[in-house]
C-alpha cells in the first residue's frame, strides 16, 4: 500500500481542566523563585549579547535606549507566554503554571507587577550593599 492510499482515522484527546490548583498544591516559593531566576537571566544574556552595539563612549542615551528595548521584548515575552499558554520557559522548567491562559489586559498588569516588585527588591538590596 503506498502512502498516499492510507485512511487515517480521527483521535480524540481529553484535556485536563485548565483549573487553578487549590493552595495546598501549589509550587513552594523557591521553585517560583527559581523558575523566576531563569526567565530573568534570559533578558540578562539578551542585554549582555546586545552590549557590544553599544558605542565606545557609552553615553546613558544609549545605556537607556538597551534598556528599553530589553523592557519592550520582555513585555512581549511575559505577557505573549502567560496568554498562551499560562506559562514562561521557567515556569515550564520548573512547573510553575500562572493560572492558565489569559487575557492581554490581565498579562499587562501582572508583568507591570513583577516589574514593580523587581524594582523594589533590587532598590532594597542596592541600599542593604551600600
Amino acid at each position: 500500500m503506498r502512502f498516499d492510499e492510507v485512511e487515517l482515522e480521527p483521535a480524540t484527546f481529553e484535556l485536563p481542566d485548565p483549573a487553578l490548583p487549590p493552595a495546598a498544591a501549589r509550587p513552594p516559593f523557591f521553585r517560583r523563585a527559581a523558575a523566576l531566576l531563569v526567565d530573568v537571566s534570559l533578558f540578562a544574556a539578551l542585554a549582555l549579547a546586545l552590549s557590544p552595539l553599544l558605542p565606545a563612549s557609552a553615553s546613558p542615551l544609549a545605556v537607556a535606549a538597551l534598556a528599553g528595548f530589553v523592557l519592550l521584548v520582555s513585555f512581549y515575552y511575559f505577557a505573549g507566554a502567560w496568554m498562551l499558554w499560562g506559562k514562561t520557559v521557567g515556569g515550564t522548567i520548573f512547573d510553575v503554571r500562572a493560572g492558565g491562559a489569559m487575557s492581554l489586559r490581565k498579562a499587562s498588569l501582572r508583568w507591570l507587577a513583577l516589574c514593580g516588585s523587581l524594582a523594589a527588591a533590587s532598590a532594597i538590596a542596592w541600599m542593604a550593599l551600600r
